[in-house]
């Protein structure tokens, strides 16, 4: 089940609900950064700024895929080519051992989740799960539907047999998520549909409802939807540049977005029980270049730091700070 051992749970000040560990192929073939971060590595960063827990789960591209379709850009996954049974085998493997095997002192910092393709060989990554639960404990599923090129949606279709696992262990899922068009696959309006087929199943709508501020009301008003502020520096640089990746028009909530630490700020204030502070880290900074197969390249560079993601919480205080700190975040994980 999706309850925590004491030893997680004791003494908990600062919960980061959003990490990335081992590395991503696509990141790496298309000359991104960041690619990988391991879990020694991922420790000392979050222990240095006060991140005395760490949600974690692998990096979002499988070695699975075919390796030359994800250095040609990425926009075409071919399954069957690459290593382990199913999607996210190796890399949910490599998580879990790493964790448990090299770094078992680490264990009470932890807490793993697992990564799904919700539309590929679903049955067979179930029974790699089941497997890996036998050996390793881990607490939820992570959803990425851009980088698996799998709508949201699949996941009730396709994905059913991930839906019943999740449901079957009481496991919480967090789903990568946008607000604009620049990414079909992972709107945030098919999260809010899920949510409500599934009452009974925990869900986090990952980078903060895109600044959306429907949206955000939307999550509010749903009793088993939270939502996190994974990147929310870098986020907020985009809209003061007016880029479409999230919402920077009249859409978007009120708030002086040169100041990320106030656009945090609001936010913990308007959505005390829904908002929950993750950095996405390393991924709190993306230097991305992505280079198709009619040669045309896209780029972009935002760099921020986990000391700059913690001090989003620095005009957040009392009650409210241990809400949005990590008392939401344990709702979400344990229910």
């Amino acid at each position: 089940m999706a309850k925590l051992p004491d030893s997680i749970k004791e003494n908990i000040s600062l919960l980061d609900v959003h990490t990335h560990v081992g590395v991503d192929p696509r990141l790496y073939l298309n000359h991104s950064l960041p690619y990988c971060r391991s879990i020694d590595v991922a420790h000392a960063e979050a222990v240095a700024v006060g991140i005395n827990r760490t949600v974690c789960f692998p990096w979002v591209t499988s070695l699975y895929y075919d390796l030359a379709a994800l250095a040609d850009g990425g926009t075409v996954i071919i399954t069957g080519n690459g290593i382990g049974r199913a999607p996210f085998h190796f890399e949910n493997e490599q998580m879990l051992r790493q964790l448990y095997e090299l770094f078992p002192g680490y264990s009470s910092h932890f807490i793993p989740f697992v990564i799904v393709d919700t539309l590929r060989e679903t049955a067979e990554q179930v029974k790699v799960l089941d497997e890996l639960l036998a050996r390793f404990p881990f607490y939820g599923i992570k959803v990425h539907p851009r980088d698996t090129r799998a709508q949201i949606l699949t996941l009730d279709r396709e994905g059913r047999h991930i839906l019943e696992f999740a449901k079957a262990h009481d496991f919480p899922i967090l789903i990568h998520t946008a607000c604009t068009d620049l990414d079909p696959l992972s709107q945030f309006t098919d999260v809010m549909t899920l949510a409500d087929r599934h009452p009974d199943l925990r869900w986090c709508a990952a980078h903060f409802c895109g600044f959306n501020e429907a949206f955000f009301k939307e999550a509010n008003r749903t009793e088993n939807v939270w939502v996190d502020s994974a990147a929310l520096t870098i986020g907020c640089e985009t809209v003061v540049e007016g880029l479409n990746i999230y919402e920077s028009g009249e859409a978007k909530i009120p708030a002086d977005y040169r100041r990320p630490e106030e656009v945090f700020r609001v936010l913990a204030e308007r959505y005390p029980n829904t908002f929950m502070f993750g950095t996405d880290n390393p991924a709190h900074s993306w230097i991305d270049v992505t280079t198709f197969a009619d040669g045309k390249v896209a780029k972009c560079d935002y760099r921020s730091t986990m000391a700059k993601e913690v001090n989003l919480l620095s005009q957040v205080h009392g009650e409210l700070l241990q809400k949005v700190a990590w008392r939401n975040a344990l709702r979400f994980i344990e229910g």
